[in-house]
């Protein structure tokens, strides 16, 4: 994973109120990052900062990748569009500056993944909130965005419209986009996001500190007594049960980058593989409370 963007001791005041003091985190490609806190703590300034929509007092955001292409989704969508998808989605494109014929496809290619073929010709008015919330953020992609912000996207859902909103978010991470949010309910990121960064009155009061790193469980059998350390040194070994036969089960966590590797070593030990399954790592601590 690379980061593509690090905010570095950002500040910002309001007349006499300070709404973010000294914050400071990193974001890297492929990985959905959320922002939690209550309301006024100043996550939706900070989203607005990073999507430089607004300019902060103190501090600066460093883009790492060349040309970094931002969309941002407000959390109040229109109520009053009476654009039918399409030609709402084209009359943005065409306020970006967007060619025609490309803005043709794009809006064809994002109808298709959000599922929205149907929609296409349907006036957003009549549209749910999930509904429109979709929409904005196929607006928010219509210019090749790789980093997405949206602000309190699951807010006011009901539960089957936050589920489909998260497939949709995971399968967006999936196809390489990088995505922060903000949430003041926790117990609708555990399935999501990747790194929460709580924030209170302006201050950052806990953050996990590096992307997690996805892994597999790994579970085999070998035809005699190896010694693993000697093939996997720094392997992490949760168990071990011998066979009857002389040969040994082992359990194992790797990380996903290395398990292509692993496997073929294994296979070259006479390895009999049985299990392989994803670690969910997003089971940590989301009850933080304020």
């Amino acid at each position: 994973m690379n980061m593509i963007m690090e905010v570095q001791n950002i500040s910002k005041q309001y007349k006499a109120k300070k709404v973010l003091d000294n914050i400071s985190f990193s974001i890297y490609s492929e990985e959905i990052v959320a922002i939690v806190g209550k309301n006024g703590s100043g996550k939706s300034t900070l989203l607005k900062i990073i999507g430089g929509i607004v300019d902060c007092d103190f501090g600066q955001v460093n883009k790492y990748v060349p040309s970094l292409k931002i969309g941002y989704v407000p959390e109040v969508a229109p109520s009053h569009v009476f654009f039918t998808t399409k030609e709402y989605l084209f009359h943005m494109g065409k306020i970006s500056g967007i060619p025609k014929k490309t803005l043709h496809q794009k809006i064809n290619d994002l109808l298709i993944l959000f599922n929205m073929q149907e929609a296409r010709s349907t006036r957003m008015i009549h549209f749910s909130k999930g509904m429109k919330q979709k929409v904005m953020i196929m607006q928010a992609m219509l210019a090749d965005t790789q980093l997405l912000i949206l602000d309190e996207p699951l807010s006011g859902l009901d539960p089957r419209a936050q589920q489909d909103l998260e497939n949709t978010l995971l399968s967006l991470k999936e196809k390489g986009y990088s995505i922060i949010l903000t949430c003041h309910e926790t117990k609708l990121l555990e399935n999501l996001v990747d790194r929460v960064l709580f924030i209170q009155a302006g201050h950052v009061i806990h953050m996990a500190s590096e992307p997690i790193i996805q892994s597999n469980q790994l579970v085999f059998e070998l035809p005699n007594q190896i010694l693993l350390e000697e093939f996997f040194p720094s392997i992490q070994i949760k168990q071990v049960r011998p066979l009857n036969n002389g040969g040994q089960e082992v359990t194992i966590t790797v990380s996903s980058e290395d398990t292509d590797n692993i496997l073929l070593t294994l296979l070259q030990h006479q390895a009999s593989i049985k299990q392989l399954m994803p670690v969910n790592p997003k089971k940590e601590q989301f009850h933080t409370h304020f």
